[in-house]
């Protein structure tokens, strides 16, 4: 709750859901109340879409990569679960799903991403591509210009799917370097829940960069999609590097 009155409905176009990343093996009540909290915000303040990740991945799975769920299973978890959530309720905001790396949407086969949005019931579903998680789908990647010929190769065997992308989280994560260096060295995790949670964030935030991908084309690929919402979505450490970020991000847009 914003108790201290910091936004207003006219300040927020999106909610992002507070995404729970190990969730298959929860109470399914549970999950319920956790995110229908988030879908009422997002009701009360009018917002146009909301965010929510489609993964299943436990601390010690991404810390391992020896991960238990195919991306199938993921899927029609996350679209039953979707189907509780949902159905018979009246929001009209757009419901977007969002690719992540591991297990679940990482829009590497359009298959897949069509059995997602196939089950989904809600009207006004749709897709949130994150241009970062992309890239980490493929550790080969090393350059901008590497990342954006993988994305319009995905594109292009997503061509049919395109319409249902309405949004992009667009930044840069080229962490493949890094990854492949990781699994030479794979730390064991910890058997302390509070060290493991400290050990899985901070080799998360060595692979999801969440730069600003500034690459010539990006106009391009943007408009290619077509989308409603464009979010330049980054890391900083204050207000003045973050307004470095989007001048950088923002100078490679030209609409």
């Amino acid at each position: 709750p914003d108790e201290h009155h910091l936004l207003t409905p006219d300040m927020i176009v999106g909610v992002h859901a507070c995404c729970i990343t190990d969730w298959m093996d929860l109470d399914t009540d549970m999950l319920l109340a956790h995110y229908r909290k988030d879908l009422e915000y997002a009701k009360n303040v009018h917002a146009e879409y909301v965010v929510f990740h489609i993964t299943q991945v436990s601390y010690a799975e991404s810390l391992t990569c020896e991960l238990i769920h195919s991306h199938g299973e993921v899927i029609d978890a996350a679209a039953a679960f979707i189907n509780r959530l949902l159905d018979g309720q009246d929001y009209d905001f757009y419901f977007l799903m969002e690719n992540l790396w591991w297990p679940g949407l990482t829009f590497e086969d359009p298959s897949l991403t069509r059995r997602l949005l196939d089950q989904v019931h809600y009207q006004k579903k749709g897709l949130m591509l994150d241009t970062g998680h992309f890239m980490s789908t493929n550790t080969d990647l090393r350059t901008p210009a590497d990342a954006l010929v993988y994305l319009n190769k995905m594109l292009n065997s997503h061509e049919e799917l395109l319409p249902m992308i309405k949004g992009i989280h667009l930044n840069q994560s080229l962490s493949g370097a890094y990854v492949q260096d990781y699994m030479l060295h794979r730390p064991e995790p910890s058997t302390d829940p509070t060290e493991l949670a400290t050990q899985a964030f901070m080799h998360i935030f060595h692979i999801d960069l969440h730069q600003p991908f500034a690459e010539p084309g990006v106009t391009q690929m943007v408009k290619r999609i077509d989308p409603l919402y464009v979010t330049l979505e980054y890391i900083s450490r204050d207000r003045e590097e973050h307004a470095t970020l989007l001048e950088k991000g923002m100078a490679a847009l030209h609409f």
